[in-house]
């Protein structure tokens, strides 16, 4: 199997969906913005490439859409080119003047983190990479980096020089019809990197509840709790009105314990079966608390984040 980092869709000819999912945030952690090229297809065989732009301060949110001949992406490496606009592992350079508006700007990318990925678990999803049937799948990239560079938005520039990155993607027919997200990599204890995800599955005429959580501090804890490890959600709180969870995981190592308030949010584009109109909110400033104990409840990290991206679609 290809590392899903890697471009998927080369043989896709409709009802479908690939996307790239880039966070900045600035070293003061006043600046954030969450950048999405990708393309997509729909049922009819219509292409086209597409660049969202999150603004976490604004409270803003442009979709620039793109010709699809414009597109090209490499299937073994991250590579993205959208007409002047490129993204791979190492950074990424914007170029944008339309009537939607105005993105230019270049990041450089160091201190790398990349996602563990090995043969038999090349992404976050476990086993569940291998199922050919999947409606959406997810893979982690980069677990965090260090940024250096501007951009500029529509005259407005954001310094990222010091900054902190992290790189997800989702690619297939649709994203879950409900589903909880977060990720956060800012934590006051320093350098970590949290993610967590429910969502409604399809299985073989029937449905159920994924999920799946990782942390890592880059300094000996790495540990996940999933389905697919048989780890259990053994509390779980949501009210999307509110913008907050609350969950309780039990798995191998001990318990994991999270919190999550949404903070802000602009308007994104989301696919159904390759259509790019649906729309949900994703905040990149929401405030996540996260705690891990061990089998004999010894505390291994307790942390508080105050930059992290999260969606709930219920």
């Amino acid at each position: 199997m290809k590392n899903p980092a890697h471009f998927q869709g080369e043989r896709k000819r409709h009802t479908y969906f690939e996307g790239w999912y880039f966070k900045c945030i600035s070293a003061d952690r006043k600046q954030a913005i969450a950048l999405i090229p990708g393309m997509a297809i729909d049922p009819t065989g219509q292409r086209h490439a597409f660049i969202q732009v999150i603004d976490a301060v604004a409270g803003r949110t442009w979709y620039f859409e793109l010709p699809f001949s414009e597109f090209t992406a490499s299937q073994d490496r991250l590579e993205i080119r959208i007409g002047a606009n490129s993204f791979h592992s190492a950074g990424l350079s914007l170029d944008i003047d339309s009537t939607e508006g105005m993105l230019s700007g270049h990041l450089k990318f160091s201190e790398i983190r990349d996602f563990p990925v090995t043969w038999h678990t090349p992404s976050i999803m476990g086993p569940f990479q291998f199922v050919p049937f999947m409606e959406c799948y997810h893979a982690i990239v980069h677990l965090s980096h260090r940024i250096s560079g501007t951009i500029n938005l529509n005259g407005t520039i954001y310094n990222f020089d010091d900054g902190a990155g992290y790189i997800e993607k989702d690619y297939g027919r649709s994203f879950p019809q409900t589903y909880l997200w977060i990720q956060a990599s800012h934590f006051d204890l320093g350098d970590a990197s949290f993610v967590f995800s429910r969502a409604r599955i399809p299985w073989l005429g029937s449905e159920f509840q994924g999920f799946f959580a990782y942390l890592t501090n880059f300094q000996g804890i790495e540990t996940r709790f999933a389905t697919y490890n048989f780890s259990r959600l053994n509390y779980w709180q949501v009210d999307p009105e509110k913008g907050t969870c609350q969950g309780v995981l039990d798995g191998p190592i001990g318990r994991l314990e999270f919190t999550a308030q949404m903070r802000g949010g602009g308007k994104l584009r989301a696919p159904i079966d390759g259509l790019m109109n649906r729309e949900i909110i994703e905040s990149i400033t929401a405030t996540v608390s996260v705690k891990l104990t061990n089998l004999t409840g010894d505390v291994l990290f307790d942390g508080t984040s105050g930059e992290a991206g999260m969606e709930i679609c219920l």
